[in-house]
């Protein structure tokens, strides 16, 4: 049987992917006044980014355990076999939760990995573990796989501002303080948890700082680019890294809202995969 793949849904692996590749998606929680979605569910994103900054700004919460034993359990009827990719815990506590839901299933052996990264950076290392599963790779295989791309997969992201990373508690207020200045972009990386790595003066250049932070990695093995509101840009941002790696794969992926509301409307990140 092959090995099933799940991972969670910042890790933005596109729909049609996760399709092609059977790559199952355990959904986050987002939550707006009084009602509360599932992550990448039909919501009005352009709603949802107006109201971020209303007394009702939008909390986020990971899958539970019933959640994961429920998704791990309906898999186990198909394979013995799982391997589950999933956010930093340097970032939340998905990995613990996911791994506490393994000891609850019977008769099928699950593997939880920790990615040490989110978002597409996260999703790379699903749609390769996905690839291999689906050319016959077997679950000590593919664990053993994945663990050596989590040191080999990197993430710079840049957005308009950090005061929504502050909310989140995921940033400090002087930190904020520091890039407040209107046309400063702050650059993220994220190494296990989410670091300062630079700002940059306008958009323009927060840009070229992705560009070049790509181009530090010369034989890449797939690339990403997430955002959150400007498909445009990050099409002509996916086309400068097809000119700088051609042939290479490119993924391109709006964040989910959880994402959002960590990360604000402007978000713009590269994920590489070294080769």
């Amino acid at each position: 049987m092959t090995v099933a793949v799940v991972t969670d849904s910042v890790s933005g692996v596109p729909p049609d992917v996760a399709e092609r590749l059977d790559i199952t998606t355990v959904p986050f929680h987002v939550q707006m006044g009084k009602e509360t979605y599932l992550d990448n569910a039909d919501l009005d994103m352009g709603e949802f980014y107006r109201r971020m900054d209303d007394a009702d700004y939008p909390k986020t919460s990971m899958p539970n355990l019933g959640e994961f034993v429920a998704l791990y359990g309906e898999l186990a009827r198909k394979t013995d076999e799982i391997l589950s990719i999933h956010i930093s815990l340097g970032i939340d506590s998905t990995c613990d939760v996911a791994r506490a839901a393994a000891r609850e299933i019977e008769n099928c052996h699950i593997e939880v990995i920790d990615s040490r990264s989110t978002v597409l950076a996260t999703g790379l290392q699903a749609i390769e573990a996905a690839k291999a599963a689906k050319e016959g790779m077997n679950l000590s295989q593919l664990a053993d796989m994945a663990r050596k791309l989590v040191p080999r997969t990197h993430i710079l992201l840049t957005c308009d501002t950090i005061k929504y990373l502050v909310r989140g508690g995921h940033a400090g207020k002087t930190q904020a303080l520091l890039v407040s200045a209107l046309r400063i972009k702050p650059l993220i990386e994220i190494k296990g948890e989410i670091l300062p790595f630079g700002k940059a003066i306008g958009r323009a250049r927060a840009i070229d700082a992705l560009c070049k932070y790509a181009g530090n990695f010369s034989h890449p093995r797939s690339l990403g680019v997430d955002y959150a509101t400007d498909a445009e840009e990050a099409r002509l941002v996916a086309e400068r890294f097809g000119h700088m790696f051609p042939g290479v794969p490119i993924y391109t992926a709006a964040v989910s809202p959880v994402v959002g509301a960590h990360l604000g409307p402007g978000a713009l990140g590269v994920a590489i995969l070294e080769g």
